[in-house]
């Protein structure tokens, strides 16, 4: 009996907490009114690009029986072109009661990179070493991967793999054959071309060779060919490489051993060198050239400018023999503006080198050539260089123009293209004589494989002389 008091007493207690406590909170939570939001999303995520939209949930204020529509509003912006995280506040309202909720947004790359291997069939070395592949690699949002690209060779298929910066990866996988098609690449050390002094020594400087599959093969390198250095002509070395996968390549190695120059043979195909202008700077230099090879050649002297200062270098050109011709004192086309004005300044030119000489030079180059036509801009229309080209060999001078023009004049500043002007002009006749500048340093400095290309190929340089063959060009002023 006292036991069951006992529970009747704790049921009486607890339906009185029931109805006084719970029965309460129900109804206030029933009735009370409130703002009450549903399907709010604290994290919103968006992808990179995409566009943003308002996500402020269902909400209402009121109880669950009667709940009223409220006005939203919106503080913050989300910007989906940049990656990043972006707080938004929204704030709700219903007769002057104001409720808040902030949500983070997340704009993020989720979008993996587009692959694309432009290689019909892939290939690699029996080795396991891989060409290089074609493919690229692009990303909505870091633009160009395809140096990210990497490649590996596994069980007979190259496997690609790109991923962006936000950890999206693509991966592509494709079979390939094992094929070594690839030829060894020999290069010469030093010149393809090379010039030797008849009896003097040649010295091999070899090659390097490379294969993609087997790697360094120089020493593997085979030479054939010889070159005797005690008979002059033309000799071919050869130089080739057989990789593993019996793919071959040779290249060549020409050597011209010549004969030093003879510019006392009484005949031959004939080289004259001419420099107007000078002399200047680089002439010292180009003597030196001209003297390694016993080379003379023919230097039309001014009294212009810089050249003023270079009397010494005057009289070296005509102690070692070359030919001091005479081009100009002042190197003015003023100097055409009638027959005194011209020979005055000849006659000048021609006292200055017989100063420094004590030789009386009567070899001359008109400033432009006989060909001029900038001095009828000066002449009144007198057609002066018709004049001129009888009347200085009536008074014992004789002038040449040139038939190679090295282009040093203003069409290259290239040293080699310079060799190649001047060397692609050279054939069979018996007479070539070739326009330089000696106060261009590109122009001396091409001297010398103009020289050794003429002694490998039986050519003989020589200075111009009162007895050499005329060059002349069409007058036309």
């Amino acid at each position: 009996m006292r036991s069951m008091e006992v529970h009747k007493k704790i049921l009486f207690a607890l339906v009185l907490v029931f109805v006084l406590v719970v029965v309460p909170l129900v109804c206030f939570g029933l009735f009370y009114p409130k703002f009450r939001v549903e399907n709010f999303q604290d994290t919103v995520t968006l992808n990179y690009k995409n566009s943003y939209q308002m996500a402020s949930g269902n909400v209402c204020y009121g109880n669950v029986f009667d709940c009223h529509d409220v006005a939203v509003s919106q503080e913050g912006s989300v910007d989906t072109s940049k990656l990043g995280e972006y707080k938004i506040t929204y704030q709700y309202t219903f007769q002057n009661k104001v409720y808040t909720k902030e949500q983070t947004v997340m704009v993020v790359d989720q979008e993996a990179p587009t692959l694309v291997i432009n290689d019909e069939k892939l290939i690699y070395c029996p080795n396991g070493n891989m060409p290089a592949y074609s493919y690229t690699a692009t990303d909505n949002y870091d633009g160009d991967l395809t140096d990210k690209v990497t490649v590996q060779l596994e069980d007979g298929q190259v496997l690609f793999s790109v991923v962006d910066s936000s950890g999206n990866r693509t991966f592509l996988r494709k079979d390939a054959t094992a094929l070594d098609e690839s030829k060894p690449e020999i290069v010469l050390n030093g010149d393809s071309v090379v010039y030797v002094p008849l009896n003097g020594t040649y010295e091999e400087l070899g090659a390097s060779a490379s294969d993609f599959c087997d790697g360094d093969l120089t020493n593997q390198i085979e030479i054939t060919g010889d070159v005797d250095v005690t008979q002059a002509g033309e000799y071919q070395l050869t130089y080739s490489i057989i990789d593993s996968s019996g793919n071959e390549s040779s290249v060549q190695r020409t050597v011209y051993v010549y004969r030093n120059n003879d510019y006392t043979a009484p005949s031959g195909k004939s080289i004259y060198l001419t420099f107007d202008d000078g002399p200047g700077p680089y002439t010292e230099k180009l003597l030196d050239v001209l003297k390694k090879y016993n080379v003379k050649a023919t230097f039309f002297v001014t009294d212009q400018g810089l050249t003023k200062n270079y009397d010494s270098v005057i009289l070296r050109a005509y102690q070692e023999g070359h030919t001091i011709g005479l081009h100009s004192n002042s190197h003015s086309y003023s100097i055409y503006t009638n027959m005194k004005t011209y020979f005055d300044d000849l006659y000048a030119i021609q006292a200055k080198v017989k100063r420094i000489t004590g030789y009386t030079s009567t070899i001359i180059r008109f400033p432009g050539g006989s060909s001029n036509t900038i001095s009828s801009g000066y002449d009144g229309g007198s057609r002066i260089m018709s004049q001129l080209a009888l009347a200085v060999e009536a008074k014992g001078f004789r002038y040449f123009d040139w038939n190679i023009s090295s282009g040093d004049a203003g069409e290259t500043t290239d040293t080699n293209q310079i060799v190649k002007n001047v060397t692609s002009k050279l054939g069979s006749s018996s007479t070539y004589m070739v326009l330089q500048h000696d106060i261009k340093s590109y122009s001396v400095d091409a001297v010398e494989g103009i020289i050794q290309y003429g002694l490998a190929n039986g050519y003989v340089f020589r200075p111009i002389t009162m007895d050499t063959p005329t060059v002349h060009h069409h007058i036309n002023n």
